[in-house]
């Protein structure tokens, strides 16, 4: 007999505590083993280390020295990535902001799992990137790109360029959920 009460995750999804855009993990649904049933996500608020020590926006309760998602909207991927302001607008250099995502990409990149998810695509980061300073949005684009590339490369943590936030909330709670879902198999092989 199906069933539509919500399914309840037997894990939480801790949220850092400074996250200012949170996902809420709302209106997913369990796969078909439970029945496509509506999910109940649990999360929690903590801290997931600060400068020098951050590890991302997202992760799970008692596995956040394990995995570890950054979180990035267009905006803040440019900002960080070429040591922007917050808001682009305001044409302001933030000394040590890429610095300091650099810093939490070497703490990513310790992690068993990990990935910066992005609020855009690629395609858009790049199309949509603002002239700044004195630097015009094809200078910026190519210094985008070949950042981003090079983190990849340098850092071993792969970024996701989502089409919108909600494919990228969806995508963060499935990278989780699959390291949660793998983890659970571990133990069961080795008996614990």
């Amino acid at each position: 007999m199906l069933t539509t009460e919500p399914y309840k995750l037997a894990w939480t999804i801790v949220v850092d505590s400074a996250e200012s855009q949170p996902f809420t993990f709302q209106n997913l649904h369990a796969d078909a083993d439970q029945q496509n049933r509506p999910l109940i996500v649990p999360t929690a608020w903590q801290s997931l280390g600060r400068h020098p020590h951050s590890k991302g926006d997202y992760s799970i309760l008692g596995m956040t020295d394990r995995v570890g998602v950054e979180r990035k909207s267009m905006d803040d991927a440019w900002g960080t990535v070429l040591g922007w302001e917050s808001d682009y607008q305001t044409q302001r250099e933030l000394p040590g902001r890429r610095q300091r995502f650099e810093k939490e990409l070497e703490n990513l990149a310790k992690l068993e799992a990990s990935m910066v998810v992005v609020e855009a695509t690629f395609n858009d980061c790049l199309r949509l990137i603002p002239q700044w300073g004195k630097k015009d949005t094809k200078t910026n684009a190519k210094i985008f790109l070949r950042s981003v590339l090079a983190y990849m490369q340098d850092y071993k943590v792969p970024w996701l360029f989502c089409d919108g936030r909600r494919l990228a909330e969806v995508a963060t709670f499935r990278f989780l959920e699959r390291f949660w879902r793998k983890d659970l198999e571990r133990r069961k092989k080795a008996g614990g």
